[in-house]
């Protein structure tokens, strides 16, 4: 799978929180850094395996298996609620 923003979600920094947010016409959601870092990798180009394998090399001190749920239960969550949309590769 490919996953994307929605096309009504912006990832952007917010400088009066001092953290990253995503930005949608109904309100903004205040993100994590970690949730932050997986959506940076969200390009609509890169595959999911990809997004992990980029994760990995930049955690190499978490297991992948740790890399690969986190970023998938995150995805899910924000595609849940209509944040991320998914494609095939």
């Amino acid at each position: 799978m490919v996953p994307s923003l929605a096309r009504r979600a912006r990832l952007r920094w917010d400088d009066a929180r001092g953290t990253h947010v995503l930005l949608y016409p109904e309100g903004v959601l205040v993100l994590n850094p970690e949730a932050a870092e997986v959506l940076a990798l969200v390009d609509g180009a890169r595959s999911f395996e990809a997004l992990v394998d980029a994760l990995c090399e930049a955690h190499p001190e978490v297991p992948r298996e740790t890399l690969d749920g986190d970023a998938r239960e995150l995805l899910e969550a924000l595609a849940a609620r209509g944040f991320v949309t998914t494609s095939a590769p």
